[in-house]
């Protein structure tokens, strides 16, 4: 098993919490790496947090529990382009990759574009960070939640 490329980038994490209301209050983001989070890691890449992607990133929050039934411990979904639109939207761990680095190391850039991946993975990552199970689709569309899910738990289950 290898290490997972790219797991020490830093992407721009934002707040779940922060609201236009609470601007003045609360942080809009932070700089975090893969590395960062714990346990068995489930990352969700979309090529961007909106459009033709909210619906994906819906089904992973609110199928939540099915991914701990399926033994992951944190799911990171890693998007490619701008993502306040979705600051605020409740999601925990919903990171961009500014300089397209980790889309780089893990062969998810599309070349001569900076902001978009060229397809949609499902990566899984061990208590050790090490790869441990992928699946790519097709950049357009989205997959359904069994899709994301049947990554977990062949990696994990």
């Amino acid at each position: 098993m290898a290490s997972l490329p790219g797991s020490d980038v830093k992407l721009i994490k934002l707040n779940p919490d922060w609201s236009v209301e609470k601007a003045a209050s609360t942080p809009l983001e932070a700089e975090v790496s893969v590395n960062d989070f714990s346990g068995k890691r489930l990352i969700i890449t979309l090529p961007g947090a909106g459009g033709f992607c909210n619906q994906e990133l819906g089904l992973v929050k609110d199928n939540a529990s099915q991914f701990k039934d399926a033994g992951v411990d944190e799911v990171i979904i890693v998007v490619g382009t701008d993502i306040l639109t979705n600051a605020g939207h409740g999601y925990p761990n919903l990171v961009q990759d500014v300089d397209m680095e980790f889309g780089k190391a893990n062969g998810l850039a599309l070349d001569g574009v900076r902001s978009r991946y060229l397809q949609r993975s499902t990566i899984a990552v061990d208590a050790d960070g090490n790869q441990v199970g992928r699946e790519d689709a097709e950049l357009l569309g989205c997959r359904p939640i069994n899709s994301i899910l049947d990554v977990a738990k062949k990696a994990f289950g």
